[in-house]
């Protein structure tokens, strides 16, 4: 039994080691490349309304299947002393699973959409999407609890038991955006389909996987499993104001204002939400540095303290969330400001949200710019980072609710 287990654990790890993950790396991304191609290249061209149709065609099978067979025939191509030193697949191949695992289960939840004749824009309280955003909310809610269990209990499976609900948290709220994106499809004959992040309701859902993913792969690489604690109750307060959202009728899915009709929106969206959870994990390291340093300084002897990341290391756990965050959050912003000159004619234009954005990013600029070029450290940058955030939920939320202005598409309705 314990050959067989073996055995198991040595093939598993194969996948990701060596070879066998360098050709499925470059087979994904030789897919991906497929499906560029099409959007430029294929019969119709890219598509905004019809595109997620497109891509599972048969159309759009052959130039994926194309583009994996030229990534596979480039991996194969790679010496073995060259690949020895490259690490990139390794890397990479992981977070491409992980998407591919979402899409396929996007594919099995469509089995249980309700018939077309039952699916109207008035009513979409049947569209599977609101159980499987159901189950994320369950599973990370219960991964909150299981983490804020684990510091008085930390001998026992239920630390475990929160990484791997908020694990299961995430892919139910991948798979349920891309479904939305499919189910948008499906009412008012195909007109309004767009991706999933248009409204508070939907990115609510991307910032609470993104803040899930950033910290669940800090915990496995820094093991700091005791900063869940502090990492999903932000996210079991986001929770709870989407379910409010969707109680006052804000989780329809609904046409897309002529602004957000723009291929920039896939990108700008996803960028900016990238650094907001960065900074919502760097917050809760924040809030752990100085929760771990008041029981410091009063001589406290509580087990907390063997639990907890230590201060060094809860410092340098936020600081890397900023460094995470800020580069994407920076590249969110320039892109923005091009999507702004192609919707309205002009880059900047000192609307309420342009002009938070540029306090967020002046405020995590100035916390990269103390850390480096002043080694500033402690509890100065741990209420840096807990503050920044509130002025990034301002930004982020207090903007859309109570500011009007070029971007009031985004307020409640």
């Amino acid at each position: 039994m314990t050959a067989i287990t073996a055995d198991k654990v040595s093939f598993t790890s194969s996948m990701y080691k060596g070879r066998i993950a360098h050709v499925r790396n470059w087979a994904y991304l030789g897919l991906l490349a497929g499906l560029a191609a099409m959007a430029m290249f294929g019969g119709d061209g890219y598509v905004e309304d019809n595109f997620v149709f497109q891509m599972f065609s048969l159309e759009g099978v052959k130039w994926m299947a194309g583009g994996a067979v030229i990534g596979m025939g480039y991996a194969f191509t790679t010496s073995e002393s060259k690949f020895r030193a490259f690490r990139f697949s390794e890397i990479l191949v992981p977070w491409l699973d992980g998407a591919v695992l979402m899409v396929a289960l996007m594919g099995l939840y469509t089995l249980f959409e309700p018939s077309e004749a039952m699916i109207t824009y008035e009513d979409q309280s049947n569209l599977f999407s609101g159980k499987v955003i159901m189950t994320m909310n369950v599973a990370m809610l219960f991964s909150a609890l299981c983490y804020i269990a684990y510091l008085f209990a930390p001998d026992s499976f239920i630390g475990k038991l929160g990484t791997a609900t908020a694990w299961i948290g995430v892919y139910a709220g991948g798979s349920a955006l891309l479904l939305r994106w499919y189910e948008s499809y499906l009412l008012m004959g195909g007109d309004i389909g767009h991706a999933p992040v248009s409204n508070l309701y939907e990115v609510f859902i991307l910032l609470f996987c993104v803040i899930c993913v950033i910290y669940l792969t800090l915990e496995s690489r820094h093991n700091a499993r005791g900063l869940g604690a502090f990492v999903m109750p932000i996210v079991a307060a986001g929770i709870f104001f989407s379910i409010w959202l969707e109680s006052i009728g804000q989780s329809d899915i609904k046409p897309l204002v002529p602004a957000l009709q723009s291929y920039w929106m896939k990108i700008h969206v996803p960028l900016n939400f990238i650094g907001y959870g960065s900074f919502a994990v760097a917050c809760a390291a924040g809030m752990a540095w100085l929760f771990r340093n008041r029981l410091e300084q009063n001589g406290s002897q509580s087990r907390l303290l063997s639990v907890f990341p230590s201060l060094k290391q809860l410092d340098s756990l936020a600081y890397k969330s900023v460094a995470i965050g800020f580069p994407a959050f920076t590249l969110a912003t320039i892109l923005g400001a091009a999507w702004a000159a192609e919707a309205w004619g002009g880059y900047w234009s000192w609307d309420p949200k342009e002009t938070w954005a540029l306090i967020v990013w002046l405020v995590y600029g100035a916390y990269l710019h103390a850390r480096f070029s002043h080694g500033l450290q402690g509890k100065t940058l741990a209420w840096w980072a807990v503050l920044g955030f509130l002025v990034t939920i301002f930004c982020f939320v207090g903007v859309n609710m109570y500011l009007s202005g070029l971007h009031s598409y985004g307020q409640l309705t």
